[in-house]
């Protein structure tokens, strides 16, 4: 049998959570998995607190100079591979656009905003990469982490999940995670399968999200490079 694979994630925000942990238990729907939460911090009640770090991109960019601080250098060298098999760190797209003075970060090396132009996706999300790997301390990805980087945000892959029908989905095709707010159409569906940005809205479409991962990652480039890149680690990991 094959042992319990850990996983830790540094994300955003509860609702990432709720997509992310689904997603993996659609890709590895025997093994057993137990998942945790690094960043934010959560409440009893699963609702994110922030904590020190607080939300958002910028909590995880907080959380990945700090243990990289910790680690020696690199998040790579961090203790917490000894409690966790793997690491996803998740940031979304559309903070390639961002500033770190928005975000109330006083940082020396002024690689925000790396935006690029869409599409191809990965032209962002290749440049944002870079940019997380720098928080981390690495040069390239480690191999017991996987990066997240949906374009241009989560909510591309809750629409893609949810409502595979949408008319703006269908209109955009290939073009849809070049789209700026995918956001907005949870909020344009039939009231009756509407769903709010919120982790119990979320929680409650848990069995959607499984089911219908596959076809997610099929037609989305970034959401197919998570499955692909979550893979090779688990392939690559010792049982």
């Amino acid at each position: 049998m094959s042992e319990t694979l850990r996983i830790a994630l540094v994300i955003e925000g509860p609702t990432d959570y709720v997509v992310l942990t689904a997603a993996i238990s659609s890709l590895l729907p025997d093994r057993e998995i137990t998942f945790q939460a690094l960043q934010p911090e959560f409440s009893a009640a699963f609702e994110a607190i922030g904590g020190e770090m607080g939300l958002g991109w910028a909590g995880v960019y907080r959380w990945c100079r700090q243990v990289s601080r910790e680690g020696g250098g690199s998040v790579s060298g961090s203790a917490l591979f000894g409690f966790h098999d793997v690491l996803i760190v998740q940031v979304d797209a559309d903070v390639a656009g961002e500033t770190y003075r928005h975000g109330r970060i006083d940082e020396e090396i002024d690689d925000l905003p790396c935006v690029k132009k869409c599409p191809p996706p990965s032209a962002t999300t290749n440049a944002l990469r870079r940019v997380v790997l720098r928080w981390m301390g690495e040069a390239t990805v480690p191999a017991r982490c996987v990066l997240c980087t949906p374009s241009k945000n989560m909510e591309a892959w809750v629409v893609a999940a949810l409502f595979p029908n949408d008319r703006l989905l269908k209109q955009k095709g290939s073009r849809w995670e070049c789209h700026a707010d995918r956001g907005a159409q949870l909020g344009q569906q039939p009231k009756a399968a509407r769903v709010q940005k919120t982790r119990k809205d979320y929680e409650s479409k848990r069995g959607e999200f499984v089911r219908t991962w596959p076809a997610v990652a099929k037609s989305l480039s970034e959401a197919k490079r998570f499955s692909k890149e979550f893979l090779s680690r688990i392939d690559s990991k010792p049982e």
